[in-house]
């Protein structure tokens, strides 16, 4: 089997690894709580175009992500689990990390495809997208194709080149609406622009591809249309992409410059020469190079005029910024490049981010024997939503294995800090890859799920779907639909109007979820009993609930 194969094979593997180290964590987040309520609702009526969430919600996003959920569950049997619902992400993950190794290795070499997708499989901001079920990873996936095939096609691809490119677009479409093709639109434009292409760029613009697009994406939109009317205008055309685009009252104020942040401390340590590596790419003349760079810079200035914004839509520009900067470290590496006085700071965090290893694996040690002042530490916690009991726990029951790794993370940090110092820019980003590795193992593998699980309103749901019978009137008197509720409760839940001061007359009996604040402040009225209360959520966005029944 040939290197590169072999490569590629290791690289897609630690991408994939690595993200579904949490696959099997609570979900406690509403985002992904939706989605899975939307999969669950196409497997259980049967309606594959736009079916109805909690019996009444028109789903939020198109259905490219809910099919791929849907079809996962289908194939295990499983129904719409954790694992069923998280899938899809991890293995588009593992395709986008593919396609920039080939991609690099096209346009710039073997070493080019390598390094740029050992950046993205080692990025933070990407693998913790990747664990995520949502639409952003399969949205991603399609952006990325189409991006790749559009270089092509404007490099002198034939024909299928721009059926795969009207493919990709319609399947952006289908992923999260008119920003996906209208992402690839304007970068396509901008690059042409800037590339002076702007001819052969119109002229990739043929009947087929366009029927193509229109078939596989227009189908669909209008069968949504027929399916739910004015409905769907309003949901996914008004509301998630109009308002989302020109700004509603809905939205909080962010900064132009939200994005900033993000950008980088969710990409470290890749990020760091992130400046030199977007300066050499835009003025080597490469068209592909100086595509990768308008396309970073076109998704992030979008978004930063955008009113609504989430650092998860930062997404669809880390495959671009993995082949700037990979293509850096390549040529670094190819030319021996001497260091710089900057490499003095990357060599500093490399030591710190060493010494921060160490002290993991001397924590977990000191953890397990008794020396942490456990008592201490979880009624500081407390006063700020933290469940540290959880954390020692997870800890101290896996302190060998957090122990080691701390230590292998820390050899690497220091090796690469070494290889810095020297100039060894290959045997650095492989170091340093290995420390965001060994990092990654303990925080996806041992603190997410420990987090999720203090946040996660699951053994509640489960204790009252135990305690009901399937034909118990069951609703929410709660301010807002406590979604992660009504994805653990495996059920459809009515949301009534919030409670009030006190319980209204009106309310016909059965049983019913609101939050334990108000509950107490109702002081137990006359003809209603609690039931079940959930164990403390620590969150300071989620409501400690309450099952209560209301008597005849």
């Amino acid at each position: 089997m040939r290197r590169h194969v072999l490569a590629a094979a290791a690289l897609v593997a630690l991408a994939v690894v690595l993200a579904a180290l949490p696959i099997g964590s609570d979900v406690y987040e509403g985002g992904e709580a939706r989605e899975g309520l939307v999969v669950r609702e196409m497997l259980r009526t049967g309606d594959w175009i736009l079916p109805l969430w909690n019996g009444s919600v028109v789903p939020s996003k198109p259905p490219l992500f809910h099919w791929l959920a849907a079809g996962a569950a289908a194939l295990t049997g499983a129904g719409v689990t954790e694992h069923t619902l998280r899938v899809p992400s991890i293995a588009l993950a593992g395709l986008v990390v593919l396609l920039v190794f080939l991609a690099g290795r096209a346009w710039g070499g073997e070493h080019v495809g390598f390094m740029a997708a050992l950046v993205l499989a080692t990025t933070p901001q990407f693998l913790n997208e990747a664990g995520d079920g949502r639409v952003d990873m399969t949205l991603t996936t399609a952006i990325t194709g189409a991006q790749l095939a559009f270089v092509h096609a404007l490099g002198g691809g034939g024909g299928p080149t721009r059926l795969v490119l009207a493919l990709c677009l319609a399947l952006a479409m289908l992923a999260k609406g008119p920003v996906g093709p209208g992402l690839v639109g304007l970068t396509a434009l901008v690059s042409a622009l800037t590339n002076r292409r702007l001819g052969p760029a119109l002229r990739l613009v043929r009947p087929l591809p366009v029927l193509v697009f229109l078939a596989v994406a227009g189908g669909w939109y209008g069968l949504a249309y027929h399916h739910r009317g004015m409905d769907f205008v309003a949901k996914q055309i008004v509301s998630e992409n109009g308002e989302a685009l020109l700004g509603s009252s809905r939205f909080p104020y962010r900064s132009p410059l939200f994005y900033l942040a993000p950008l980088v401390l969710a990409g470290l340590p890749w990020t760091l020469v992130l400046p030199w590596a977007l300066a050499r790419g835009w003025r080597s003349g490469d068209l592909a190079r100086r595509h990768a760079v308008v396309w970073a810079a076109v998704v992030l200035v979008f978004f930063s005029l955008a009113p609504l914004k989430r650092a998860a839509y930062l997404l669809p520009l880390r495959p671009a910024l993995a082949l700037v900067i990979g293509w850096w470290l390549a040529e670094a590496a190819e030319e021996e490049r001497p260091a710089g006085a900057w490499v003095a700071v990357g060599r500093g965090l490399a030591v710190v981010a060493a010494a921060g290893l160490l002290a993991l694996a001397a924590a977990a040690g000191a953890v397990h024997w008794g020396l942490v002042p456990g008592a201490s530490l979880i009624e500081q916690g407390a006063r700020h939503e933290i469940d540290a009991a959880t954390y020692l726990r997870v800890v101290a029951a896996a302190w060998a294995a957090v122990g080691a790794v701390g230590l292998a993370g820390a050899l690497a940090a220091a090796l690469a800090a070494r290889a810095l110092g020297r100039a060894r820019w290959r045997e650095a980003a492989l170091a340093i890859a290995a420390a965001v590795a060994c990092t990654t193992v303990v925080v996806y593998g041992l603190f997410v799920p420990a987090r999720a699980a203090q946040k996660s309103v699951k053994p509640f749901a489960h204790a009252v779907r135990d305690r009901l019978r399937p034909d118990d009137r069951l609703a929410l008197l709660a301010s807002d639909e406590e979604i992660p509720f009504i994805f653990h409760v495996g059920r459809n839940v009515p949301v009534l109007a919030p409670a009030g001061a006190r319980p209204r007359d009106d309310v016909p009996a059965g049983y019913y979820i609101l939050d334990q604040a108000r509950w107490r402040a109702w002081k137990a009225p006359a003809g209603w009993e609690e039931v079940l209360a959930s164990p403390h959520l620590f969150s300071t966005h989620r409501h400690d609930l309450v099952l209560v029944r209301r008597r005849r």
